[in-house]
């Protein structure tokens, strides 16, 4: 390959990064590399990502996908592959199961390799790996300045569209739990307005309150109330379904949105939450917290909407009459559930 047809591929392929306008577009580029046709190149952005932000960010952006080719993360490049933490500038050479293996996800074949530190100072860093089949990659021989342009360009596409993501996110998340915040959550339920009206189908919405947990933040601090709030959204979670929507909706109460479900069908997870959050307490510090909370249920069935249905009036009554039910079960001694009024006579009524 000559050298103008190795700037050409690098440059095609720039133009490729910088089109990217999500996380999916940019692994496809990440993965194929600054090839020309005919070449068989594979490569892999691996980034450091200790806390799995980028993990969850990616996740969200993608329903859940994280590994895939052109794009990986590791808790640390020291654990992962130690040979990566002593590489300081570009390197070319021959591939080695030993030493790449862990690097390319899969048995692809390659014979030459070339590794791209990233450059340092920024917000993200790792390696970007390219490996070949066949010969050694066509830009690898136009020097070291171009070979670290390809690892900037890289890491400058992966900053731009992770920046991005964040920004999407931010009005969407809860800065103290990293959960759905209220403002998600109302929006799901509007949502979820429009879904039942279209689908003919009930849904639920279940709004949760922590008991007790402003004695616990009067007797041990804040720090404490928020170490019993998190395990307690925690074991919440590991109850949701995949097609629910959960949310930590301010100070101590959650919500859930449950799509086609009546209240008949919200009772046992319901019951499961509970069960959860009663199977241990909550280690606070020094002391233990029970985890303990007062819950309401409240269905929106099909045949309640009118066919001209202003969505958001409809999600906030929805949500009022959950919190309603809510109030019912906290007067009741709480450790509980209780259905809204209009639940509890359509479960009567089946």
């Amino acid at each position: 390959m000559t050298q103008s047809a190795a700037w050409a591929g690098i440059l095609d392929w720039s133009n490729d990064l910088l089109a990217a306008r999500s996380l999916a577009a940019l692994q496809a580029a990440l993965a194929r590399g600054p090839t020309l046709a005919g070449e068989a190149l594979a490569g892999s952005l691996i980034l450091v990502d200790a806390r799995h932000e980028l993990r969850l960010l990616l996740a969200g952006e993608t329903g859940g996908l994280v590994e895939t080719p052109g794009l990986r993360f590791v808790d640390g490049l020291a654990s992962f592959a130690p040979a990566l933490t002593a590489l300081h500038a570009p390197w070319s050479g021959p591939y080695h199961a030993a030493d790449h293996g862990l690097i390319f996800a899969d048995d692809l074949a390659l014979t030459d390799v070339v590794l791209l530190p990233l450059p340092s100072g920024l917000a993200l860093h790792g390696v970007y790996a390219i490996g070949a089949r066949g010969r050694p990659p066509g830009f690898a021989d136009l020097g070291a300045e171009w070979l670290r342009h390809v690892g900037a360009q890289a890491l400058a596409s992966a900053e731009r569209l992770f920046q991005r993501a964040r920004l999407l996110r931010a009005g969407v998340v809860d800065p103290l739990t990293g959960w759905n915040s209220r403002h998600y959550f109302l929006a799901r339920l509007r949502e979820q307005v429009a879904a039942c009206a279209r689908r003919k189908e009930p849904a639920c919405c279940v709004v949760i309150d922590l008991d007790g947990l402003g004695a616990l933040n009067e007797s041990h601090g804040v720090a404490a109330g928020d170490a019993a709030l998190l395990e307690a959204g925690s074991r919440i979670e590991a109850q949701v379904r995949g097609s629910d929507a959960f949310a930590h909706l301010g100070a101590d109460e959650f919500g859930l949105v449950l799509p086609a479900t009546d209240a008949d069908r919200a009772v046992p997870l319901v019951d499961r939450i509970l069960a959860a959050l009663r199977a241990a307490p909550a280690f606070v510090g020094t002391t233990t917290f029970p985890l303990r909370v007062s819950i309401g249920i409240a269905e929106l069935a099909p045949a309640d909407l009118a066919a001209s249905i202003e969505r958001k009036a409809i999600a906030d009554q929805w949500l009022a009459e959950a919190q309603a039910g809510l109030h019912r079960a906290k007067r009741e001694g709480g450790d509980g559930y209780a259905l809204s009024s209009a639940a509890a006579a359509s479960a009567r009524g089946k």
